[in-house]
């Protein structure tokens, strides 16, 4: 631990998280390689909460997603998301050869 200025710091803090691939895999479904070497399963439903979100509902726009500085964009950069959001609402899909699974 490190203090700093009546702080206290990890002595080694968790890497950014950045999203270096991806690939829509069904409907709002996307697989997302993240920095760290997991790759997890991301549902996008998890952003139509809210109306900002709400092109999104549909499949195709969902779909043609790109990536700009690690992040997923939409709409040519009008909707992003955050790596940790992705994160956060998505389920680990490593396979361990040793597990079989």
């Amino acid at each position: 631990m490190i203090v700093r200025d009546g702080k206290c710091y990890a002595e080694n803090p968790l890497p950014v998280l950045k999203i270096i691939s991806f690939k829509a895999c069904g409907p709002h479904q996307m697989r997302v390689v993240f920095n760290d070497g997991e790759t997890r399963l991301f549902d996008g439903r998890s952003l139509l909460k809210g109306e900002a979100f709400a092109p999104l509902a549909d499949e195709k726009t969902f779909a043609d997603c790109t990536l700009d500085y690690e992040t997923l964009t939409w709409l040519g950069g009008e909707l992003d998301v955050a790596p940790e959001f992705v994160y956060e609402n998505s389920v680990n899909v490593n396979h361990d050869a040793k597990d079989g699974k």
